[in-house]
């Protein structure tokens, strides 16, 4: 048995771990470090070593042999399920967990894609789309990853969401979370550009800033007068561009991380 150990900022995790899952790694588990998150994922083979330290040579990798370890039970531990603001029950596959009274169970398979449900901006952003989300509106994630936050719209009574992503392995892993869910998904490979003017009474993009940045006039057009916006991915550093773009924004904050949610006037 070998493991991976990795070394990296937080806004990175969910990306990595996606990667790792996709190299063939039997488990993952993290851990808090003063140099940021330490990934830990272990491999049954020696095979991929020289692929990975390449790939991954810019966060401090080490491959070692290790004994034996019960990948799974570590990678169970290292994902629990968890409560996200007032409604939502964030459960991966594998837990048992009873549902909470009163919340609605979103499951998510934290291997498929970038979106586990464990980075800030994901939870702020579960949180402003519970807080928004009315019955019978019509949602619009962009870059939606595994779509937790287009399956959560859902949950919490959106009439449908619609995740879009430039990437066709996260649809992949965005059907499988739908299946898990037992919804129907309604995905489309492209950005906001591919939505018509105002077909969104919410539309959610947890992007990182630049991004969020170039398409930010996309996102605005796709969004109903009235509707709301809620942009998050960055850091407080990074907030001030939006917050004088949107002065009368709401703003949230889990530590250094930030979340918008705007009144499309």
């Amino acid at each position: 048995m070998y493991s991976l150990r990795l070394t990296c900022p937080a806004e990175d995790v969910d990306r990595i771990s996606g990667e790792l899952w996709e190299a063939g790694t039997i488990g993952i588990f993290e851990a808090d470090d003063s140099d940021g998150i330490v990934l830990t994922a272990g491999f049954e083979t020696n095979e991929l070593r020289t692929a990975l330290l390449a790939e991954f040579n810019t966060y401090t990798p080490r491959w070692q042999q290790e004994q034996a370890i019960d990948w799974v039970h570590e990678t169970h531990r290292a994902w629990p399920a968890r409560v996200i603001g007032d409604q939502l029950f964030l459960a991966p596959p594998w837990s048992e967990e009873a549902t909470p009274a009163g919340r609605k169970r979103v499951i998510h398979n934290p291997g498929l894609a970038c979106g586990t449900g464990e980075h800030p901006c994901s939870q702020l952003a579960l949180i402003a789309l519970e807080r928004c989300v009315r019955n019978g509106c019509r949602v619009a994630d962009i870059g939606t990853g595994s779509a937790i936050l287009t399956i959560a719209a859902l949950k919490v009574g959106a009439e449908s969401a619609i995740g879009i992503d430039t990437d066709e392995a996260a649809l992949a892993a965005a059907r499988d979370n739908f299946e898990l869910n037992g919804l129907q998904p309604v995905l489309a490979a492209g950005s906001a550009d591919c939505l018509a003017d105002s077909s969104a009474d919410i539309t959610v993009a947890n992007i990182n800033g630049t991004v969020l940045l170039h398409i930010l006039d996309e996102l605005v057009r796709i969004g109903r007068r009235g509707g709301w916006l809620i942009l998050t991915g960055f850091p407080e550093s990074e907030a001030a561009v939006f917050t004088r773009e949107f002065p009368n924004a709401e703003v949230s904050a889990i530590a250094e991380w930030r979340c918008l949610t705007v009144r499309i006037s």
